[in-house]
């Protein structure tokens, strides 16, 4: 019933030809300019050999060409790959020979990885945007010399995959989830909603647009007809300029970058940001001294969500501007489309989807709805934690009274003490509240007596902080039992953080 993203794009290009669709530095396109763009790149894919099923990986980063290589795989038919830039090669790689790739769209920047990869992709053509290209690879304005006509009309159907989005990786291979048209569109329409869009609105995305929750904003605006501001690569004080220059209504950013925003704003002082109304974030739970700074320094609301990659989707969400403070700091309540239960947490897929656990309290987050996938593409020894059409993600939360949810940490991340189950995140959302901690990371520690302790990694926006001043606040703190509190404390420069702001825990280990 929802068609296809070709034939939303269309309809998009049929009724606002000259409305802007892509804001990139001083380069602005319309829809009509970006259907034109779109139709070169997939005659030129088909010069390739790029067919209906056939998969196309976009290695880029925020730029005009990811919404021309994007749309042009839905022209074909073909499965967009969106490859995460911040990976390995070795990463990438894997990907890019276990999807046996057609062809490769990426930045120049990327050359370095794009030459790693041509060593031994030869069934792969790559295309590289900006210059100097190199060798073995097309360039990407090759493009002109094509015709700007509709490609043949491929047989599209709603149910056939388009995107693949990877799983960050951190606790191994990255794994593609593939999504289909319907649900790829639906996603769109969920973020419509939860945002509150109309085309008159400007989208900007901090977070590169290749990761899950990015791509699904980037198709929310061309759903509904509205323009977006490709960024290029992120840096802070340039983000709030493009804000103030092209009046972005609605940006998404992670966590560490909301953090940034706030502290570039205090320097900037006179940039003009009356026109951002949200941030969208996700990722990790948000502390209050974060939102209050938010909104204060920004003046703009903040919606928090929860989802995995493997739904397509935002599971649950919490606005600022809709829910009492009190709640805030909670990941909110099921968003549109999605069912989710907390359930009794049990050994993976075996904890019974019908056993709830009891309200308030604690149990493991289950979910299902129609954007879900059903198997990770090309990937079939990877099984999906999946039971009767509910997925579930090994994360423990707890639920309040009212029905909210708050996010606890990862049931592989436990840490057992002393016969106790500690859950890292509680402790680090617990000490990120602290004024003169920028960052912090938990893990546990063998140990003799106890089996294993808590040690916290912390950097310091204050260099005077030490040990002892933590450990006070910890003791005088009624929020974290004291069995909870790091019995070790080591400062750091930086810790390692993915590229949705997520602690990298194989790298911490």
């Amino acid at each position: 019933m929802l068609g296809t993203l070709r034939d939303n794009f269309a309809g998009t290009v049929s009724r606002w030809s000259d409305r802007t669709a892509i804001i990139a530095g001083d380069r602005t396109t319309t829809y009509g300019q970006l259907n034109a763009s779109v139709n070169r790149l997939a005659h030129f894919l088909i010069r390739l050999g790029v067919r209906k099923g056939d998969a196309v990986g976009l290695l880029l980063h925020n730029c005009t060409e990811f919404a021309i290589g994007f749309l042009a795989c839905q022209k074909l038919g073909a499965v967009s790959s969106c490859l995460n830039y911040r990976l390995s090669s070795a990463s990438v790689g894997f990907a890019v020979h276990q999807e046996k790739l057609k062809a490769l769209l990426f930045n120049a920047e990327l050359s370095a990885t794009a030459a790693d990869l041509m060593k031994d992709a030869g069934f792969c053509g790559f295309i590289c945007v900006g210059g100097p290209v190199p060798a073995g690879a097309r360039s990407f304005d090759e493009c002109a010399g094509f015709p700007a006509t509709e490609p043949p009309l491929a047989d599209i159907k709603a149910s056939d995959l388009c995107n693949v989005i990877h799983t960050s990786g951190t606790t191994g291979r990255p794994k593609g989830a593939a999504f289909t048209n319907e649900a790829q569109i639906l996603s769109g329409i969920q973020y419509c909603l939860e945002m509150g869009l109309d085309r008159g609105h400007v989208g900007m995305s901090l977070a590169p647009v290749v990761i899950g929750a990015a791509t699904n904003f980037f198709v929310a605006y061309v759903v509904i007809g509205a323009a977006q501001v490709m960024t290029g690569e992120y840096e802070a004080k340039k983000a709030l300029r493009l804000i103030a220059r092209h009046k972005v209504t609605e940006s998404f950013a992670v966590p560490t970058q909301m953090y940034q925003l706030t502290e570039a704003r205090a320097q900037l002082g006179d940039v003009d940001l009356t026109s951002l109304r949200l941030i969208r974030s996700g990722g990790s739970p948000l502390p209050m001294t974060l939102l209050q700074r938010v909104r204060g320094m920004l003046g703009c609301e903040v919606i928090n969500t929860y989802g995995t990659t493997e739904s397509c989707t935002a599971i649950t969400t919490c606005h600022t501007g809709m829910e009492p403070q009190e709640k805030w700091e909670s990941i909110g309540k099921p968003s549109y489309f999605q069912d989710v239960r907390v359930i009794q947490a049990g050994d993976g897929m075996q904890a019974n989807p019908d056993e709830l656990a009891p309200v308030p309290g604690e149990g493991q987050l289950i979910n299902r709805g129609p954007q879900s996938v059903t198997a990770y593409y090309c990937t079939p020894d990877e099984k999906l934690r999946a039971r009767d059409g509910w997925q579930y993600a090994r994360d423990i939360v707890r639920v309040d009274g009212e029905g909210y949810i708050y996010p606890v940490d990862r049931i592989d991340n436990v840490i057992i003490s002393g016969g106790e189950n500690i859950y890292p995140q509680e402790i680090e959302f617990f000490l990120s509240k602290h004024p003169s901690i920028a960052d912090v990371a938990v893990c546990g520690v063998a140990d003799e007596k106890w089996g294993n302790v808590v040690k916290a990694l912390i950097v310091r926006r204050s260099a005077c902080l030490s040990a002892e001043d933590v450990d006070r606040y910890c003791l005088e703190s009624n929020e974290l039992s004291r069995y909870k509190r790091p019995r070790i404390i080591q400062f750091v420069d930086a810790l390692p953080r993915n590229v949705l702001g997520k602690i990298d825990r194989t790298a911490l280990r």
